[in-house]
């Protein structure tokens, strides 16, 4: 049997009295697709008790595991803000008890992105202190396989980790929309949107005065006298907030300044799937990629959007392009939209990695 972790996201969510973030909405999104294949949820109670007896720890994995069978395969999406004891403890329990498989769905492997926090990081405790960046190489040599966002995240993590089971490249994430929405094609308009905190965005500070730009999030804290074509469009929740797009084309961008791409998260851009690019697809809305960012090939081959050097190329494209240009795009955007509200890039990706940790002869 198939499991697929879930985590106690509502009562995590509570302080946020909007339920505004979009943190839990891709591993939300990754359960109920998994479930949809026939997976079982395998319940996660977020808590973080640092000094739990041992037998505390062992009764409370018994009652997680109670409907964990003999060979059976758990997909655990990390990094989870719990003790990492508690993982590590549960994953020998699943090996050594049920002869059983872990899979890491991995969102995201923070020492790949804050590269110098991790370096300077020499102390923490790997296993008790919550999710140190020590915590990273320790747990994940304990899993069977991975699946991760690209294929440079693949080999990145070789490189990191020199792990030696099964990684699988995932490509997108999943976005959900509300159940029923009719998904029809954008207008065409010659203006940009950006999802999410433009305060820490900073090259946006810096954009021309011919740019039209609506923003969906946290409300700018202040915007200099030429970005006068900037419209703050709300925050939403993360179901609700693809409904407010009304058409243009959605910016995917990570960088320090306007100038040149640079900075750390610039450079995990070259590894990851950003979560926002799947917000914009699943609405048909054609994106705007770094042309060093892992989706890059992915977005031009599909034709999904385009992929420049810098931000200073993006208006250019958008005065010279016609509407009959942006409604030639929409047959391949209508179909990676439903490919991306229905999972199937997760579902291909968790089948395939459960058949390389199960299966006695494969190409692993």
């Amino acid at each position: 049997m198939l499991w697929v972790s879930r985590g106690n996201y509502v009562a995590v969510k509570a302080g946020d009295a909007n339920k505004r973030t979009a943190m839990y909405k891709a591993r939300e999104d990754y359960t109920n697709d998994l479930m949809t294949l026939g997976a079982q949820p395998f319940n996660i109670f977020m808590y973080y008790w640092r000094e739990e007896p041992k037998a505390s720890l062992n009764g409370r994995l018994d009652g997680m595991l109670g409907g964990f069978g003999f060979n059976d395969t758990l997909i655990l999406q990390v990094p989870i803000f719990i003790r990492p004891l508690n993982l590590k403890t549960m994953i020998e329990k699943i090996h050594q008890e049920y002869s059983g498989k872990v899979i890491g769905l991995v969102h995201d492997y923070y020492p790949l992105w804050n590269v110098e926090a991790a370096k300077a990081d020499t102390d923490s405790d790997p296993w008790l202190d919550q999710f140190s960046y020590r915590t990273y190489p320790a747990l994940f040599s304990l899993f069977d396989a991975l699946i991760v966002h690209s294929e440079p995240y693949k080999q990145a993590i070789k490189k990191e980790l020199s792990f030696t089971g099964p990684i699988i490249a995932q490509g997108p994430f999943s976005y959900h929309l509300i159940p029923n929405a009719e998904v029809t094609a954008p207008k065409f308009e010659k203006k940009l949107i950006f999802a999410g905190n433009i305060n820490k965005s900073n090259y946006l500070q810096d954009i021309p005065d011919s740019w039209h730009l609506d923003i969906f999030g946290s409300e700018p804290e202040s915007l200099s006298p030429n970005q006068k074509y900037i419209n703050y469009k709300g925050s939403y929740s993360p179901t609700e907030l693809p409904d407010h797009f009304d058409g243009g084309f959605g910016l995917v961008w990570e960088s320090d300044s306007f100038e040149h791409v640079s900075g750390e998260a610039a450079n995990y851009s070259r590894l990851s799937y950003e979560h926002k690019l799947s917000l914009y697809l699943a609405k048909r809305i054609p994106v705007f990629v770094w042309k060093g960012a892992a989706p890059a090939k992915w977005v031009t081959e599909n034709h999904l959007g385009f992929a420049v050097d810098n931000l200073s190329d993006i208006w250019p494209i958008i005065e010279n392009f016609s509407e009959a240009d942006y409604e030639a795009m929409q047959g391949n955007l209508a179909h990676v939209s439903k490919l991306i509200r229905n999972g199937a890039f997760a579902k291909h990706a968790a089948l395939e990695a459960t058949l390389a940790v199960n299966e006695r002869y494969n190409k692993w």
